[in-house]
């Protein structure tokens, strides 16, 4: 039986790299929930860019990428970054 889910664009910042790729998350529900299921180690990512820390360099490209829950600094929709910065920048705030 399938499923819907929505795709999310996320950053991800864990330990040295910051990874920028897709989440996929029930209609309704809330991106902390993704990383709040206990019966779940680690969270899908697909379409996965991984960036280091230090210098900003793209490191790898994948297609798919399991990022385990426990080694999340902290991670933000992209969707939301973009339309405030186009919001802001209509403001005259940037």
């Amino acid at each position: 039986m399938h499923v819907p889910k929505e795709k999310i664009k996320v950053t991800i910042l864990i330990d040295r790299f910051r990874i920028v790729g897709y989440m996929f998350k029930f209609p309704g529900a809330r991106m902390l929930d993704l990383v709040n299921i206990k019966d779940t180690a680690f969270i899908a990512i697909t379409e996965a860019e991984v960036f280091g820390l230090a210098d900003g360099k793209k490191l790898q490209d994948a297609e798919f990428m399991a990022v385990n829950r426990n080694a999340i600094n902290f991670f933000y929709p992209m969707e939301e970054a973009e339309e405030k910065k186009e919001a802001d920048a209509q403001k005259g705030n940037y």
